[in-house]
């Protein structure tokens, strides 16, 4: 599914009030939400948010869904206009497809911003896959974090010490278990981590990388006994981590993955079920059960039924 050419020349992106840069960026973007519609009601729904948010930053946009004529909004919104924009979308579209919907924090590091661009264009990707995909370097893309988690690949109450320790036991895990040298581990996870913090906040970091020689994606959940600083943008210390490794060139595999931690661990009640889980069999089962539940896909139109779109809908 995606949007014309035309429609997205059509479509003006940013709208923004006139105050300081730096908080205009940070209160435009307080809350994300997704909703995918006919591109037929973009124009009038794009003029409604005009209206109503007038006076207050907000930014739309737009992802292309390949040969169809429905299209993916991105909206960046502040927490007090999201009822209103869930109520315009009811009016003018309603057999639009809420996705996502949570939190940002109010000053995102660079794995946020991951998140924020894979799941931007996960649903697209997804469409352009082929029915039957050929056995290519992309063609295992659709896997998700409950198919790669296995008990084998769930550390819980794991004693280290600190960000370097971290990604050393991760090394040595992976030179164990899948023969890729600790140090190629360590050195692509430190690279990436120089680009800007994989702490997103909220205790829940992803470091992640694509290494060279990974035969398929290598998915570990770690738990540390005593949590980690990470510089995350909360300055909250890290008690979940969920590492993210990929084969080298596997790029729509790994923006999937980026979307589908995005999906889960914005969720505070995942993360409380996940910190009460006492064995590696009951955390693959979480998560295994979150991603048949799909609970953030159904939260927004549950807020709209209620008038509601606040409080318990707004996880990050």
């Amino acid at each position: 599914m995606t949007k014309t050419r035309a429609i997205l020349r059509a479509i003006f992106g940013i709208h923004h009030a006139h105050e300081p840069a730096a908080r205009r960026d940070a209160a435009s973007r307080s809350v994300m939400m997704r909703v995918t519609l006919d591109a037929q009601h973009v124009t009038p729904l794009r003029r409604a948010l005009t209206r109503d948010c007038a006076g207050q930053p907000w930014t739309i946009r737009i992802a292309t869904l390949p040969h169809t004529e429905r299209v993916q909004l991105s909206l960046y919104l502040p927490k007090d206009a999201v009822h209103g924009a869930i109520q315009q979308v009811t009016r003018i579209a309603p057999a639009a497809q809420f996705g996502h919907l949570f939190e940002i924090p109010d000053t995102p590091t660079d794995g946020w911003r991951d998140l924020l661009r894979a799941s931007s264009w996960a649903q697209a990707a997804s469409v352009l896959r082929p029915a039957k995909p050929a056995r290519t370097s992309e063609a295992d893309d659709i896997e998700t974090l409950d198919r790669l988690l296995g008990a084998g690949n769930v550390l819980l109450d794991a004693d280290i010490a600190d960000r370097d320790a971290l990604f050393a036991q991760l090394g040595a895990f992976c030179a164990s278990r899948y023969g890729v040298p600790a140090s190629q581990v360590i050195d692509g996870l430190n690279k990436r981590e120089a680009l800007g913090s994989t702490g997103l906040g909220q205790g829940v970091a992803v470091p992640h990388s694509q290494i060279a020689g990974l035969l398929s994606a290598v998915v570990l959940y770690v738990r540390p006994r005593v949590p980690l600083d990470f510089d995350a943008p909360d300055a909250k210390p890290v008690s979940d981590v969920i590492a993210l490794l990929v084969p080298e060139g596997a790029n729509t595999m790994h923006l999937n993955l980026l979307a589908d931690v995005a999906q889960r661990f914005c969720d505070q009640h995942f993360r409380e079920r996940l910190h009460a889980c006492g064995s590696a069999s009951e955390v693959c089962r979480l998560f295994a059960n979150a991603a048949q539940a799909s609970g953030l896909a159904s939260a927004i139109p549950h807020a709209a039924s209620r008038g509601d779109a606040s409080g318990a809908q707004l996880r990050a």
